[in-house]
């Protein structure tokens, strides 16, 4: 049965190793990783089957200063995809920020990474611009999306 957690700076090694999985030639660097885990503004919801990690979305609370939740990584294991975990996860995060009175979400996804803009497009998010040589290993331009909930829709 696959759970949800949010996990923290000591799950770093398994963290690590499930994004090296997912993003093989584009993963975190392990001191970037390391140090926004340590931070109070970012949350790191895992899918856990059991004690395997099978899904993650990775978000930055900028509550208070710039007022939006940044979506940082998302990803689900290879083995379970196609199984619309990528978009429960989302919405679970958008229905947990709302509870913070967090109303606009951003992310951004590769040109080529068809999956994750359609898990934005059915999540409600919009493209909002095309920034060009964003991504490296290999260069790619990045698609970037945002949601933004009215007040009172929350």
């Amino acid at each position: 049965m696959i759970e949800l957690k949010i996990l923290g700076a000591e799950n770093f090694p398994e963290i690590m190793a499930f994004d090296k999985l997912c993003f093989p030639t584009d993963c975190w660097k392990e001191e970037d990783m390391k140090g926004l885990l340590e931070e109070d503004r970012a949350i790191y919801y895992a899918l856990m089957d059991g004690d395997k990690l099978v899904g993650d979305a990775f978000i930055y609370n900028w509550k208070g200063e710039h007022d939006y939740v940044k979506l940082m990584n998302l990803a689900i294991h290879p083995d379970y995809r196609g199984q619309g975990l990528a978009h429960k996860l989302l919405n679970h995060v958008t229905e947990e920020m709302v509870k913070d009175e967090m109303y606009r979400f951003c992310g951004e996804t590769r040109s080529t990474n068809y999956g994750m803009q359609k898990v934005f497009e059915d999540c409600g998010y919009k493209l909002n611009r095309v920034e060009e040589n964003y991504f490296d290993n290999p260069p790619e331009s990045a698609y970037k999306y945002v949601l933004q909930i009215e007040d009172s829709q929350a």
